[in-house]
């Protein structure tokens, strides 16, 4: 069968041979091209490498950090399987040359370009999961993980939990604390994305989405830090 090199190309990046080329095109195809058809489209393999992602993190993290507790270990889980944080592989790899998205879909949606790469790393990483096994899939994704950990994770929780950090900030200067909001809520029941907004003294700090309204609220809160660092430059 002939592949198309586009997609030879993205198995040198991954480093897997797939065995089954149709679960990576299947991985790659959003529901906007396929609406209605599950075998079709990614959202199923999606889930699965949703699933596949926290035990493999999960697992790497008891293992790697013994010290640490369970509230910290679970932060910086949440990190590392962050919209984000997954954006962040899906961009080293050049996914977004490679995922298919109905025209009306990628202009509706071109301002969360974070949530289209997200979905489709999952769904790559469900897709080499199904075709091999756990064991080979782990690899792969421990490499992933080493792109967001340049330094000790326990040493970056003042960025992990960004939500605490801004708290603490306002806190040493004696102000009130910002508040936060839902703006938006969208996507289907199994696959909702949520929008939160930080606001001080009238003014939006920082804008997050996130596939909860906990980790909508900390990427809102990344920018908030973000932005109040760079005002002070």
């Amino acid at each position: 069968m002939h592949i198309d090199d586009s997609l030879l190309r993205l198995q040198a990046s991954l480093d897997y041979r797939f065995n089954n080329i149709t679960l990576l095109e299947q991985a790659l195809t959003h529901r906007s091209c396929r609406p209605g058809d599950p075998d079709g489209n990614n959202e199923r393999l999606e889930f699965l490498g949703d699933a596949v992602l926290q035990i493999v993190v999960s697992d790497y993290l008891y293992h790697q950090y013994p010290k640490l507790g369970e509230g910290r270990l679970t932060k910086i889980r949440a990190y590392l399987v962050s919209q984000p944080t997954l954006a962040g592989h899906a961009r080293k790899l050049g996914l977004e040359q490679y995922m298919k998205v109905g025209r009306n879909e990628a202009i509706r949606r071109a301002y969360e370009l974070d949530s289209l790469l997200c979905d489709v790393y999952e769904a790559v990483i469900g897709a080499v999961y199904l075709d091999s096994d756990l064991d080979t899939v782990k690899p792969i994704i421990l490499e992933h993980v080493t792109w967001a950990d340049k330094e000790h994770l326990e040493k970056q929780l003042s960025i992990i939990d960004a939500k605490s950090t801004l708290q603490e900030r306002f806190q040493q200067l004696g102000r009130e604390l910002p508040t936060y909001y839902l703006v938006q809520e969208q996507g289907p029941d199994h696959a909702k994305e949520f929008v939160m907004e930080v606001i001080f003294d009238g003014k939006v700090l920082g804008k997050g989405v996130g596939r909860s309204k906990k980790e909508a609220a900390q990427n809102a809160a990344r920018e908030a830090l973000a932005n109040l660092d760079n005002n002070h430059d």
